[in-house]
């Protein structure tokens, strides 16, 4: 679908003033249609053409975050119990829409649709926006003429995923906050209060210069002569680090290894993925998704290759006909409670139930891990930060007294 760029005057309806203005739509009547959604009344739209538009249309990465993802669906979700036909609401939803990146996305569904495509295989279109299981799920939905409910179950996996990844990120956030204090509290005494004492020492000869405080400002005279080197040391470290990370898969098991096996980080990343697995491959067998094409799916929703790897072996398991739960038996990666509870639904004929209640499981006890690990990381940094100022004070502090017991 081509979008096109369109210079438009309007007047806005609640103060009667007459405004102008650029946006980008595939017709003239959508632009129509937005400026009325948007309360303003057009007076004249024309078709524009700019390198500088086309230029700002390129987008990096993806472009519907999470929230957005969620409120989108939950909005389509109530048009069509609204009565409301598809391709109507995939209409509304774009000239809604006031992000002109996700709307030239919705732009571009509401296309496909109206064209008599799927809403499944519009979404597969952006596969970056669009995750496998959202796709999957919708395509469930309309092969059984339940769209509204596959979508609303949807939703409810992505906003318990979405609140677990909050959490564990802003729980994780707090340490590293702490750390960029404490370096910048750490720089600014290296760079402007300890040159002070060098050069009032240097000034007095016969007086000799604390061990702490000679240590500090050695330090930020190597900080200070060698600044560009570190700053190019850090940028190639980093890009260093993601090429290795995309291009060597022993380097993608040994950090994925490091994670799992950190003391107290190491439980919140088996939390997060086993909860991902149990969620997705149950949210998918219960719609009656064949379990080769499920586990495919929930290959695509972790990032550690160690799980990753595990999902691997468990597909390999179901082509030579054995129970996928042999995969997650007695692995260090795996918890008892996880590797039992598929064991006995697999052994039942009741595996998307079990795995279900695996993952109500995991929704309870997120909560109550994550706030276990701020409280065990909460006297690490404050041991860490009181440490920090003791020293700093004792860095300031001792030049002074021996300066003066020295005198």
């Amino acid at each position: 679908m081509k979008i096109y760029d369109y210079k438009y005057r309007a007047k806005r309806l609640k103060d009667g003033k007459v405004i102008k203005g650029i946006t980008e739509a595939p017709s003239k009547a959508m632009v129509d249609k937005f400026l009325q959604e948007s309360g303003l009344k057009p007076i004249e739209i024309f078709q524009q053409d700019s390198w500088f538009q086309k230029v700002n249309r390129i987008t990096l990465g993806k472009v519907i975050k999470e929230r957005d993802l969620i409120f989108y669906l939950k909005q389509l979700a109530s048009l069509l119990r609204a009565g409301v036909k598809l391709n109507e609401a995939s209409e509304i939803l774009a000239t809604q829409q006031t992000n002109k990146n996700i709307r030239r996305i919705l732009y571009g569904i509401y296309y496909e649709v109206n064209s008599g495509q799927t809403l499944a295989d519009a979404y597969k279109e952006y596969p970056i926006d669009f995750p496998q299981i959202l796709v999957a799920m919708v395509g469930v939905g309309e092969r059984t003429g339940d769209l509204k409910g596959a979508i609303t179950e949807i939703i409810v996996y992505f906003e318990n995923q979405y609140r677990l990844k909050t959490s564990i990120q802003s729980t994780m956030m707090m340490p590293v906050i702490y750390l960029i204090v404490g370096l910048l509290v750490a720089v600014v005494l290296m760079a402007f209060v300890m040159p002070q004492f060098e050069e009032m020492f240097n000034t007095v000869e016969g007086v000799e210069m604390p061990g702490l405080t000679k240590f500090f400002i050695d330090s930020g005279n190597f900080v200070k002569d060698n600044i560009w080197f570190m700053v190019f040391g850090l940028i190639a470290s980093i890009v260093g680090f993601k090429t290795l990370k995309i291009k060597s898969v022993k380097f993608q098991i040994l950090i994925s290894y490091i994670a799992i096996q950190m003391p107290i980080i190491g439980s919140v990343t088996k939390l997060n993925n086993l909860s991902r697995i149990a969620s997705t491959l149950s949210q998918m067998l219960n719609n009656h998704v064949p379990l080769q094409d499920s586990l495919a799916t929930t290959y695509d929703t972790i990032g550690n290759k160690i799980y990753k790897d595990l999902i691997v072996q468990a597909q390999k398991n179901v082509n030579d006909g054995e129970f996928i739960s042999k995969v997650f038996e007695n692995h260090y990666a795996v918890e008892v409670v996880f590797a039992r509870m598929v064991s006995v639904g697999e052994r039942t004929g009741d595996l998307g139930r079990m795995l279900k209640s695996l993952s109500s499981f995991y929704d309870e006890d997120s909560e109550v891990k994550v706030e276990r690990l701020k409280k065990a990381i909460e006297p690490i940094l404050l041991i860490f930060i009181f440490s920090l100022v003791v020293v700093m004070l004792l860095a300031v502090m001792l030049p002074t007294f021996s300066f003066t017991s020295q005198l």
